[in-house]
């Protein structure tokens, strides 16, 4: 297999530098001691070509030590093992050697390729009860297992078709990474200056904290707010203050505290206490999200492929009689699949099978569920009583879901029952029906009454994409959960006991260029006329690289006719630094109209953006705007300025996040959900792939804050970036932290000093070509390639080199180095030194 990863090595700064260390590095000897019962390798250094006047013979040197070099004696060794190219966690594996110079081969058991993902019943031969090694290569054509002996990585190539899809990006619990002790604080923090000619100043001020602290397995998590409001008085809140920890294997995770209740089946609830719930993060890939079983009948052994929109996503062999694809991954959404089932006589038979997917529906097998015990926590505080909820939800045969669960309190009881369905080319839908008794107190009594909802989605032919549709209607007695307890308490905010919901949201193509789209809610309510609409519609489309975007809107308002707006805005770019726009803005809302021009771009990598605009009413009253942002290593900083003819505002902000760990306190931009903390010991200056504009600080730490939960993340330094001085060993590692985790990565990093020497006879002629360079403790540093030159990284100490080209004693010099004293350039130290004359 020829898909091992290379150590990525920092450019070079010379031309002549990646050559030296072509030449050098290439034969650097391993000193292994040759087995006996081997036979002794031998090379002809006559085909090594030497500069004028030098005997081809001066290269056996280096040519005694290439052969020396031998594979890893036979053994148990931990190896990192790779299947397609994907990290399969490290295993011990026991080698044997397979014979003369064919180096050594894995003991691969049935249980640990059943493990790595292999469908054993796809080995020509099937693999015996007992069998504790295998010969994956002979057994299952197109197999191949690759070991790299000085990486102790073991590379295993499996045709796709002999693979379990359900395994396919998942990994096993054994390996999630539960992290470092660390605390963290993320922050938002603004503050605004705004005055008016002839009246009063104001000041406002906000900061938004969430901070965390990981202990163990668990993870502590609190969100802060302070603000303070134009008339000088400020607030302090705290919310979602919890504990949370993950059950064994993939059951979920536990949560102890303030936090929110499920909302798959009941609208989510705060509340105070205890929940259990299931993370379908924890699931394979392909069980994350639903797709469509394909069944159907072949007459031999058949090539079954699976192409979604005209791209292949799946391809297996099935066995003649019925066939059932239950490991499909497609995504949600909706759309046809192709099936060209191709038989042994090479008849070719194809299907189309249609599916669509809502975000209840669950592939066959896969359980979701929730359980919560505690108190409500509502913003406002008018009443706290018991909630207790569950909920539950299966996928279960022809792409059906079953749902349901109970809710209640002291003065409140809930039942809901719902199935949703796959109906293929006529779209998906789901149905179900809650029974609700209320308590309402003394003064109001009890009432009990249904709620029926209907969900529909598809994606249609026409490119039409109905991303979601629902109606809901309830009967004048039924209640909610936070209404029934908002009408007990009498609280003010409380509207009335909605009577019909309907929610829309819709995607048009058209064309390449252009698109439509509107998304739609609306709330009715029993025994009160008022209605609450909202909805958003725009209409996009380019035209000779001009953008135009038509808009229209109406947010929620006690008055919903002064909310409502409608605008265009036209985009031309202008190719002026980076990502330059001029945009012209034209709106109208309740009655007043405005009108913009703006120009914004960015430049730093995206690094710095800023933006100037101006703008006037329909009163010609003008206003001119000023803003930058700026995303540094360890913050984010935004400022602003807005200038009219009778008001003034100036706005700062500043974000970002402080990671206390062992190591001491990193500061980021910000942090995700799930990150980790990347070591390079005492290197400044490195960035990451995965975390653009982020650096390692003068400990060498930075931080990556955006990792997917219960994978694997490949961390990547911008090896591009370090300079001579520094070598690094490998720049790639592949973490798998948990959810809400802070997993550490510890890049092994030396402070070295390179030397490009030019190695020379006392008449000036190079040193031979493969002469050996050695420290005073026979340590081999480098071996000398074309013209006599020679790449080394060594301390900045004064020191002694040997060098060596033949056996004989006069093949033999001994110099003095001192690189303070040597001639820099680009960061490597050069010198020319020839052996003294004997």
């Amino acid at each position: 297999m020829r898909h091992a990863n290379r150590r990525r090595l920092p450019p070079s700064r010379l031309r002549f530098a990646p050559l030296l260390a072509l030449g050098g590095s290439c034969l650097l000897p391993v000193g292994q001691p040759a087995q006996a019962d081997e036979p002794e390798l031998k090379f002809h250094a006559g085909f090594m070509r030497q500069a004028p006047g030098q005997a081809p013979g001066d290269a056996e040197l280096a040519l005694q030590a290439l052969a020396a070099h031998l594979p890893l004696a036979a053994g148990r060794y931990p190896v990192q093992v790779r299947v397609n190219l994907a990290h399969s966690g490290e295993h011990h594996l026991d080698f044997h050697a397979q014979g003369p110079g064919q180096g050594l081969a894995p003991c691969l058991s049935p249980a640990l390729l059943a493990e790595l993902g292999l469908r054993l019943e796809r080995l020509q031969t099937p693999a015996e009860p007992d069998a504790r090694c295998l010969d994956l290569a002979a057994r299952l054509p197109g197999a191949e297992v690759v070991f790299d002996s000085a990486r102790l990585q073991l590379d295993i190539a499996i045709p796709q078709a002999a693979l379990r899809r359900d395994v396919a990006g998942s990994v096993a619990p054994e390996r999630w990474d539960s992290g470092i002790n660390a605390g963290f604080i993320s922050y938002q923090a603004s503050a605004q200056h705004s005055s008016r000619r002839g009246g009063p100043s104001h000041n406002q001020q906000d900061l938004y904290l969430n901070s965390g602290l990981n202990l163990g397995g668990w993870r502590l998590r609190s969100n802060q707010s302070l603000r303070q409001d134009p008339h000088g008085q400020r607030h302090w809140a705290r919310s979602n203050t919890y504990a949370q920890t993950d059950l064994p294997g993939t059951w979920g995770t536990l949560t102890l505290g303030e936090t929110f209740s499920n909302g798959e089946v009941f609208r989510s609830l705060p509340f105070k206490g205890v929940q259990l719930a299931s993370d379908l993060g924890m699931l394979p890939d392909v069980l994350q999200s639903y797709a469509p079983v394909i069944r159907g009948v072949a007459q031999s052994r058949a090539k079954l492929e699976v192409l979604h929109n005209g791209y292949p996503i799946y391809s297996t062999f099935v066995a003649a009689g019925p066939y059932e694809i239950d490991d499909l991954g497609v995504g949600g959404g909706s759309g046809e699949l192709e099936v060209v089932l191709t038989e042994a006589d090479g008849q070719v038979r194809r299907f189309i099978q249609p599916y669509s997917s809502l975000g209840s529906l669950l592939r066959q097998g896969v359980w979701r569920y929730t359980a919560a015990l505690g108190r409500y926590n509502p913003a406002g505080g008018v009443d706290d009583p018991k909630l207790w909820q569950a909920t539950l939800a299966r996928g279960i045969d022809w792409g059906t879901t079953l749902y349901g669960g109970v809710q209640g309190s002291d003065d409140y009881r809930a039942g809901l029952l719902g199935v949703g369905r796959d109906f293929g080319q006529y779209g998906a839908v789901s149905l179900d029906a809650t029974q609700a008794s209320s308590d309402l107190g003394q003064a109001l009594g009890s009432v009990s009454g249904q709620s029926y909802a209907a969900r529909y989605g598809k994606a249609f032919d026409t490119r039409t994409n109905l991303r979601f549709a629902g109606y809901r209607y309830s009967t004048e007695g039924y209640r909610d959960f936070d209404e029934a307890v908002a009408q007990r308490n009498a609280d003010r905010h409380y509207a009335g006991n909605r009577r019909s919901r309907l929610e829309a949201s819709v995607h048009q193509q058209l064309g390449l260029r252009s698109s439509l789209s509107l998304t739609l809610t609306q709330d009715d309510y029993w025994n009160n006329a008022r209605q609450r609409r909202q909805y958003q519609f725009q209409f996009n489309t380019q035209h000779r690289n001009i953008g135009y975007n038509l808009f229209a809107s109406q947010s929620l308002g006690r008055d919903t006719a002064h909310e409502r707006m409608v605008g265009l805005s036209v985009s031309i770019p202008l190719g002026l630094g980076n990502s330059s726009s001029a945009t012209f803005d034209l709106q109208r809302q309740g009655g007043r109209h405005n009108e913009r021009a703006s120009l914004s771009g960015s430049d730093l990598d995206n690094r710095l953006g800023y933006r100037a605009a101006i703008s006037r009413d329909e009163q010609q009253r003008s206003n001119v705007e000023l803003s930058a942002s700026y995303q540094a290593a360890h913050a984010n900083y935004g400022a602003g300025i807005s200038q009219s003819r009778d008001r003034h505002n100036l706005s700062v902000n500043a974000s970002g996040a402080v990671l206390a760990h062992a190591g001491g306190i990193t500061l980021a931009p910000y942090l995700g959900e799930t990150s980790a903390l990347v070591e390079v010991p005492a290197v400044a200056g490195i960035g990451l792939e995965n975390a653009p504009g982020a650096r390692t600080n003068a400990k060498g730490y930075a931080v990556a804050p955006h990792l997917r939960p219960y994978r694997v993340n490949q961390l990547n330094l911008r090896t591009e970036q370090l300079g001579p001085e520094i070598e690094l060993d490998n720049g790639t590692q592949a973490v798998v932290p948990r959810r809400g985790a802070i997993v550490k990565a510890t890049f092994a990093a030396r402070q070295v000093t390179r030397l490009i020497l030019t190695l020379q006879h006392g008449d000036g002629q190079p040193l031979p070509f493969g002469t050996q360079v050695s420290d005073a403790q026979g340590n081999t540093l480098a071996i000398v390639g074309q013209g006599g030159q020679a790449l080394i990284a060594t301390g900045p100490e004064p020191q002694t080199l040997s060098l060596r080209w033949g056996k004989q004693g006069q093949q033999h010099c001994v110099l003095p180095i001192d690189p303070g004293q040597m001639q820099q350039r680009q960061g490597y130290h050069l010198q020319t030194l020839a052996c003294p004359t004997t």
